[in-house]
């Protein structure tokens, strides 16, 4: 593992490296499949940094809601020691980490705001993102793995992270989930691209990447081995997100298909 990367003696962190990286491809990705919509460049690059803030707000959010538990312990010792509880603390400490299903949902809804605030057609905005974030996410998972957070479970069959900066995924022989899902992400970027250029799900790939994502994030978390997030009767927070995501963007989906399938049925009739 390789958590910083010395350039002209200057300590830089692989994952926010490679974040930027993709973030830099999300954005050009976008703004190449917008022009088919028409969507203007400052409105991809505006729009990018809008959900950025978004994501970074919600994935923070998400970390400290996992972590209530522990702050109520950190709370429950101030009032029984009669220490004056460090506000500050709990919110660096218990809301200092990030978690991609808060930022993705917050970045979500950030980018409707965006595009009503904007009167950009929504699913217009969304088909152009919807292969961009797995995009994304394939160097930001790269950037975990490097990083070692993000691990999996002790297997016989991995890495051990000499340099973690998690200790307790150093010198421990882990499974490689962060490589696992970096994969999975660039397939489901081929695969939604290709549906975009063949214009197949138009106005409906976002939640094409939502249920596709779902179900790979659902399987991986089986091969991830910090439960610091959360294990709620034998599934993970983000588990629980993951069917949560599943079924209501099924549930859009074909709601999507019978509307279009009635506008086609009564434009028959009308001929």
């Amino acid at each position: 593992m390789k958590p910083e990367i010395e350039i002209f003696s200057l300590s830089l962190s692989t994952y926010g490296i490679l974040a930027s990286v993709g973030l830099v491809l999300m954005g050009i990705t976008a703004y190449i499949l917008g022009r088919r919509n028409r969507i203007k460049f400052e409105d991809v690059l505006f729009g990018e940094l809008f959900m950025l803030a978004g994501a970074f707000v919600g994935a923070h959010i998400l970390y400290g809601l996992t972590n209530l538990d522990r702050i109520g312990e950190y709370l429950d010792y101030c009032s029984r020691t009669g220490t004056d509880a460090d506000w500050w603390e709990i919110v660096s400490v218990y809301f200092g980490g990030m978690v991609f299903y808060g930022g993705l949902i917050f970045a979500l809804l950030f980018g409707v705001l965006y595009c009503r605030i904007r009167r950009i057609r929504v699913g217009d905005y969304a088909d152009a993102f919807a292969p961009a974030i797995p995009l994304f996410h394939f160097f930001g998972r790269l950037g975990c793995f490097f990083s070692g957070c993000c691990y999996g479970m002790e297997s016989p069959f991995g890495f051990t992270a000499e340099n973690a900066i998690v200790p307790s995924c150093s010198h421990v022989n882990r499974f490689p989930v962060q490589l696992l899902e970096s994969g999975l992400n660039l397939a489901l970027f081929i695969v939604l691209l290709l549906l975009f250029r063949k214009g197949i799900m138009k106005d409906k790939l976002i939640f094409v990447y939502l249920i596709s994502y779902s179900v790979i994030r659902f399987f991986d978390e089986f091969l991830r081995g910090d439960e610091y997030r959360g294990i709620y009767l034998g599934l993970s927070t983000s588990q629980w997100i993951s069917i949560f995501i599943f079924l209501t963007s099924a549930i859009i989906l074909i709601k999507k298909y019978n509307r279009n399938k009635d506008v086609i049925i009564r434009g028959g009739d009308s001929v």
